[in-house]
């Protein structure tokens, strides 16, 4: 449900670059289908009748950046899309208990010991900031910061086979 990747990252960079956009939200994208859009009101991109695999350009605001280097390398051994930090905080605690298309590779920056992931009903922890780890969203799945402090994370999304983008449009019509 969770595997633990080698590769490290520096947490301290990633979070100066996102320094004073805090009021983009929840989540703040690093990627995008026209490298201008930096939130959505919604995890949820059906909403939009938008898919994740198209959310591939790294937005304006992360060009040069570490963000933007980590993304890539990511992309280049994972095959990546829709880059994302990822805040659960005492304004926004979690998420519903739901199904992802494809995993979630997550790096955590900031976190507590009461931030959790559960998947199939079984608790998971990413202690180590700037580590990466593969969270499987496919199955059923949350997350949940019930901590004092915010619990930020990197994230990006594994790219969906085509087959997995005709099935899921099947269902979500």
């Amino acid at each position: 449900m969770l595997t633990e990747l080698k590769d490290r990252y520096d947490p301290k960079k990633l979070l100066d670059c996102i320094v004073g956009m805090e009021e983009l939200g929840q989540q703040i994208h690093v990627s995008s289908i026209n490298g201008k859009r930096y939130s959505f009101a919604s995890g949820d991109l059906t909403q939009y009748k938008l898919d994740q695999n198209d959310f591939t350009i790294v937005n304006e605001l992360f060009k040069g950046t570490y963000a933007e280097e980590v993304y890539n390398d990511l992309n280049e051994k994972y095959n990546v899309c829709r880059g994302r930090y990822m805040t659960l905080d005492e304004s926004f605690r979690g998420y519903s208990y739901h199904y992802d298309l494809t995993d979630r590779i997550h790096i955590p920056l900031i976190t507590n010991e009461d931030a959790l992931f559960i998947v199939n009903d079984k608790i998971f922890k990413m202690p180590e900031i700037g580590n990466t780890y593969q969270l499987h969203t496919t199955n059923k799945h949350t997350a949940m910061n019930l901590g004092k402090t915010p619990r930020i994370h990197f994230t990006v999304c594994l790219k969906a086979s085509a087959v997995m983008q005709q099935y899921y449009a099947r269902m979500t019509q």
